[in-house]
């Protein structure tokens, strides 16, 4: 009896800590939002990033970091398969010139750039993504419901290849939010 209570225990020690180690790195959506302007929506969100030590030791050393955020929506259907509406993905890129000791995220598809000169206030931009544009309004009719969903996530392959076999082997470098979704009616 005695044993099996040091062995629960011990077992719940474990799962706690695996779950404090788990918490250390990741990311994960807080919150999403579509908005109707003007003849768009608009897709609103906030991430919390937390990124490994092997990533922000690679990106300090040069190695840029590209993150992949990914959004779709569907119209609900009773009778049928949901039908897809719209497929949006954006590429960031995160950079550090350690001359300038500047972090720098760039916009893959429009080629924006924004320096800052700390990771943390990087980050807190990155935190907070506002307006982008994911669908005509015209292509989703009043009174129907929607399921949207997104999630963010580092990118491997976008890693130079002498550091993708560390990274595929190492769990610390799986830096991936899952799907985040929500239902509306517009």
């Amino acid at each position: 009896m005695m044993r099996d209570a040091v062995l629960w225990t011990a077992l719940a020690g474990l799962l706690l800590a695996a779950n404090a180690l788990a918490a250390e790195y990741g990311f994960q959506v807080l919150r999403a939002e579509l908005l109707h302007k003007k003849d768009d929506y608009v897709l609103n969100a906030d991430i919390d990033y937390r990124f490994s030590e092997p990533a922000i030791d690679a990106l300090k050393n040069g190695v840029p970091l590209t993150l992949v955020v990914r959004f779709e929506v569907e119209r609900e259907r009773t009778y049928w398969w949901n039908e897809s509406l719209a497929r949006a993905k954006w590429r960031l890129q995160i950079r550090y010139h350690s001359l300038g000791k500047l972090f720098q995220l760039v916009d893959e598809k429009s080629g924006t750039q924004k320096n800052f000169v700390s990771f943390q206030a990087m980050l807190e931009t990155l935190s907070a993504l506002r307006d982008l544009p994911v669908l005509k309004a015209d292509r989703m009719p009043s009174g129907q419901r929607y399921l949207a969903k997104m999630s963010v996530q580092l990118n491997i392959e976008a890693l130079p290849l002498p550091l993708r076999p560390t990274a595929y082997l190492t769990p610390k470098w799986y830096l991936n939010s899952g799907w985040f979704r929500w239902t509306f009616v517009s």
